[in-house]
């Protein structure tokens, strides 16, 4: 996995360019603020020359959104904007619960423009040569759905409010192709099986939560409001919900199996994963030193495992930027 990083930022190979016959993907796990900590590891990618790299973007929720910026070529100021304008009230307000409104409002994000996080960015998402696919649950099939092909705004913004959509605090169900989706972590938080399923040989997974921690159970009364509006969708989204913390160390077991022990013939998979004594981010965290040490602490783990197997290679590949699928610069 690194090996192939390593060979392509020494070649400089561009996307839609390549000669080694291999797919790699880059899969971001979300979780509302604690996608802080993907968005961190997208930003070391980014900084280290990388994203040119991988050949598609695999995100679930706040994954999705980190990895619309990385194909922008905004990473780095995505994961500022998570301890500076996503920190506010204006997006996480959980007293707009009392009043009947969604206490996490996705489209902020998607709107704010400042600090980096220029208007255009999303212009340059829909026409980067890297695809994104958005992992969101399908409401009336209980069933994970990669939303792919998003060649316009629109298409982009509905797949990552699709795959953004937290039960209860998030709102309704989103519309999206005639059909009604939530977030994607309710089915496949951690989305390696999906990205092999569009046929990466090669799975680069950025995990938010740290090693040895488990899914974290939500209050008494936030899950017995989230499982009775699940069961009024669909009784079906309830089983996953209750199943998702026995699916989610699945999924961790197999992305660390397969870590340490990588296959003879793949696909090969390799998960970035916080060490054990890191803290812990919450769903709905706005402390901004907090998430600012948070996404400081991925950044920098990521760059500690990759520049010793890259060494001086980042720089052939930080000459040669990503581009968009007409061949210009994105």
């Amino acid at each position: 996995m690194i090996e192939l990083l390593a060979r392509r930022a020494a070649a400089a190979s561009e996307p839609g360019r390549r000669t080694d016959g291999y797919r790699l993907a880059l899969v971001l796990e979300g979780g509302g603020m604690r996608g802080v900590i993907s968005a961190g590891m997208a930003a070391a990618l980014e900084r280290l020359g990388l994203t040119a790299c991988f050949d598609y973007v695999v995100g679930t929720s706040a994954g999705a959104l980190n990895g619309a910026a990385m194909i922008a070529s905004v990473a780095q100021a995505c994961c500022a904007a998570y301890h500076s304008a996503f920190a506010s009230r204006r997006f996480i307000n959980p007293y707009r619960l009392l009043i009947g409104r969604a206490a996490v409002d996705v489209a902020f994000t998607l709107d704010h423009a400042g600090a980096g996080l220029d208007a255009g960015r999303h212009d340059r998402a829909v026409n980067s040569r890297i695809p994104l696919h958005c992992v969101a649950t399908d409401v009336d099939r209980a069933a994970p759905v990669v939303l792919s092909d998003l060649r316009s705004l629109p298409e982009l913004r509905g797949a990552l409010l699709a795959s953004s959509r937290m039960p209860w605090v998030g709102g309704e169900p989103v519309p999206f192709r005639g059909r009604r989706f939530l977030d994607g972590g309710l089915a496949e938080s951690i989305p390696h099986r999906s990205a092999m399923a569009l046929g990466a040989t090669h799975v680069l997974v950025a995990q938010t939560r740290p090693c040895g921690v488990s899914v974290e159970p939500a209050s008494p009364l936030a899950d017995r409001i989230i499982a009775r509006r699940l069961r009024a969708l669909n009784p079906a989204l309830l089983e996953l919900y209750r199943a998702r913390p026995v699916q989610y160390e699945r999924a961790v077991a197999e992305i660390a199996a397969a870590t340490q022990s990588p296959p003879a013939d793949g696909p090969f998979v390799y998960g970035l994963r916080l060490p054990a004594s890191t803290p812990v981010i919450s769903r709905l965290e706005r402390r901004g030193a907090v998430l600012e040490a948070a996404g400081r602490a991925a950044w920098e783990h990521t760059e500690r495992v990759l520049r010793a197997a890259l060494g001086d290679h980042p720089a052939s590949v930080a000459a040669q930027p990503p581009r968009d699928r007409q061949g210009r610069v994105a």
